[in-house]
């Protein structure tokens, strides 16, 4: 039996254990059992207090190990990288999957960019010839962004005609090799990743030149000549790297190969041409009434 004596929560009366209400006020002894309930869930509450402060540092947490990783991965890929560099024909072990795609996008990337700074001291130097009427309706620097965007995916598209030919003729040569798609594609990166220190080289060149200064023009194609032979090269070379027993004769191979490839371009040429003409005939149709107005 309990002998602890209750009293009234409001008035302070003593009162019974079984009582429901105060004798003297007339408190309704329930509803002060319904108000001390509560006490006991506020424990949680106040241990779920130090939560958001968890989810700060958690979230600080995620963002850290992010970063790192980050970091990891472009470390990583600088060492692929500079290997490849060093050993074009070896393959590096373990290398990510992904490094020979973003090489090649960069690539890509440094020759968009190039382009588009070009463009834009071409449009600097020749924009005095130019009735200002005019040139004050063009946006140049969303045409440029545009044509930039489209020579991306092209120059992009080409690349991958190069790597998924120079694959398909691998298997055709060599049915035992273990390649996959990626793997290869890793390859031939590998062979091909001295473009991205001439595509960086020209890329450079075109933020100093000056509009007036063709002898930079000259200099920049120059440098550009190397990336055409090596990629030529890496896709003959990766076609017939380490086959020792071939199902077709070298030779022949490397003459289909070739073949191939001068036909997937011309196509490929074509398709380009008609997306590209159809732009610049689209856009001369639709600024054609400003352009009579600006004259």
């Amino acid at each position: 039996m309990d002998n602890s004596k209750k009293f009234c929560p409001h008035c302070g009366t003593e009162i019974k254990n079984d009582a429901k209400f105060c004798p003297k006020c007339g408190y309704a002894l329930s509803q002060a059992l319904d108000n001390d309930q509560p006490t006991s869930p506020t424990q949680p509450e106040s241990q779920t207090q130090p939560q958001p402060a968890a989810a700060q540092s958690d979230a600080s947490s995620t963002a850290t190990d992010s970063f790192s990783d980050v970091k990891r991965f472009s470390g990583n890929f600088f060492s692929w990288w500079l290997a490849t560099i060093r050993h074009p024909s070896q393959v590096v072990p373990n290398a990510n999957r992904s490094f020979g795609v973003i090489a090649l996008a960069l690539e890509d990337l440094l020759t968009v960019l190039m382009l588009v700074s070009l463009g834009k001291r071409l449009i600097a130097l020749y924009s005095s010839d130019v009735s200002q009427a005019v040139a004050s309706m063009i946006n140049v620097n969303g045409i440029l962004f545009k044509a930039g965007m489209i020579f991306f995916f092209l120059i992009l598209l080409g690349v991958a005609v190069y790597v998924s030919l120079s694959y398909g003729f691998r298997r055709l040569i060599d049915d035992q090799a273990p390649l996959n798609f990626w793997e290869f594609t890793n390859q031939f990166a590998s062979i091909t990743n001295l473009i991205l220190v001439f595509n960086l080289i020209t890329f450079l060149l075109s933020l100093i030149t000056t509009g007036a200064n063709f002898s930079s023009y000259s200099l920049m194609i120059l440098f550009m000549i190397p990336t055409s032979v090596i990629l030529n090269l890496g896709y003959v070379f990766i076609i017939i790297k380490d086959v020792e027993h071939p199902r077709l004769d070298k030779f022949y191979t490397l003459l289909l190969a070739v073949a191939a490839l001068a036909i997937a371009f011309l196509i490929f040429t074509y398709i380009a041409g008609s997306i590209v003409g159809g732009s610049v005939v689209n856009f001369i149709q639709s600024n054609y009434g400003s352009f009579m107005n600006g004259f």
